[in-house]
């Protein structure tokens, strides 16, 4: 027997008319039906939305941790937390990002494999996201000096057995030698390889999107800066068409300014907006751990306590906001920077990232200011306000 269930009277539905209302039937965790409301003649469970606003399932691309937990914890129970704590927050889909440490046992990165696709209560585990080793040391940012390497055929193929076929991203400095045959060795393997964490220049740059790297990690944070005799890495980004770029647009990893000026000059279906988000997301502000290490969360910044920026406690829904806010972009092309743009990137856009007839019924119900009033996940209700 089928698992049923109609959404009854919401606005918005991609690829109908903004302002009139539908009804969205369910029917086995995917979508079957969006019709005119009151259209359909249905008897079983079902939610009455009362006009509320209708988005595709937020994907956070890259996120460490939420709701006090972290990947690094390396526990199913952590993991679970962390999805129950981002279905709260309106994401119903995410890519754990970790780091790992090149020869000793890395047990979260099992955990995290073992969890992938699996039912932790809240937001699906959609697979890894591994922030170096291969990177450049004078880019680190928050991360360890024990957490980078350099490039390593066999530290790879390691890391590659034990992610099974979880691993989706890794991010890489491509000005050290030895990182194309990485980024090569990744590319055969269907894993994305990513800019990031880098000290390229231009050509640096340039090469390694010639190479196959295909993405970039938050953007603008941890590398060469914009310089008018030195444009570095971002000119060679924005020459690119092809290449993918996360923003962290919570308003204290990029300016305002900055924002607007990328959206004006990429492709708009280039632009995910992401969170980085680490364990103190979801939580009110105060003193929390990652890595060991201490670092405070306030006002959905996270910073070690010697002020160094190592992510944000801000959640999808609010960056969503903000990018609207500092942009002037419409609503739909807003909320695809986290729905069918980073489906489009994992290549699970056949089932994810938009509301259409055959789709998983991953759908978040807000009111008119963002709030997160319902997070449906696979045709379950998983939060409800």
């Amino acid at each position: 027997m089928y698992d049923r269930l109609l959404i009854r009277n919401v606005t918005f539905c991609p690829g109908e008319k903004a302002g009139d209302k539908f009804d969205i039937l369910i029917e086995n965790g995917t979508i079957s039906g969006i019709v005119s409301s009151g259209s359909i003649q249905y008897e079983g469970k079902e939610i009455s939305a009362g006009g509320l606003i209708a988005i595709p399932g937020l994907i956070d691309l890259h996120i460490h941790g939420a709701g006090g937990s972290d990947s690094l914890d390396g526990t199913k129970e952590a993991f679970s937390n962390i999805s129950r704590a981002l279905a709260r927050l309106g994401t119903t889909g995410f890519l754990s990002a970790m780091v790992i440490r090149p020869g000793q046992k890395n047990h979260h990165l099992a955990t995290a494999c073992s969890c992938t696709g699996k039912d932790l209560g809240g937001a699906e585990l959609l697979g890894i996201y591994i922030e170096g080793p291969f990177i450049n040391i004078s880019k680190r940012g928050g991360i360890v000096p024990e957490s980078i390497t350099g490039p390593s055929p066999l530290i790879l193929e390691n890391i590659l057995n034990e992610s099974a076929d979880a691993l989706r991203i890794m991010c890489l400095a491509p000005e050290i030698p030895g990182n194309e045959n990485i980024i090569k060795r990744l590319n055969e393997n269907g894993v994305i390889a990513a800019f990031g964490h880098s000290d390229a220049d231009y050509e640096e740059a340039r090469r390694g999107f010639d190479s196959g790297i295909s993405h970039v990690t938050h953007l603008f944070n941890a590398m060469r800066p914009l310089h008018h005799r030195n444009p570095g890495p971002l000119a060679a980004v924005f020459e690119n068409s092809s290449v993918s770029f996360e923003l962290i647009s919570d308003g204290h990893h990029l300016h305002p300014a900055l924002i607007r000026m990328v959206r004006r000059l990429a492709n708009p279906g280039n632009i995910v907006c992401i969170t980085d988000g680490i364990s103190g997301m979801g939580l009110p502000d105060g003193i929390y751990t990652y890595n060991n290490r201490e670092y405070r969360s306030e006002e959905g910044l996270a910073r070690y306590l010697d002020g160094t920026l190592i992510g944000s406690t801000m959640s999808l829904s609010h960056i969503i906001k903000n990018f609207m806010d500092f942009t002037g972009a419409g609503f739909r092309e807003s909320i695809e920077t986290v729905t069918l743009n980073p489906a489009r990137i994992l290549k699970i856009d056949n089932r994810k990232g938009s509301l259409e007839k055959g789709k998983d019924a991953d759908i978040v119900l807000i009111d008119k200011m963002f709030d997160i009033r319902y997070t449906i996940i696979g045709g379950k209700t998983v939060y409800n306000r």
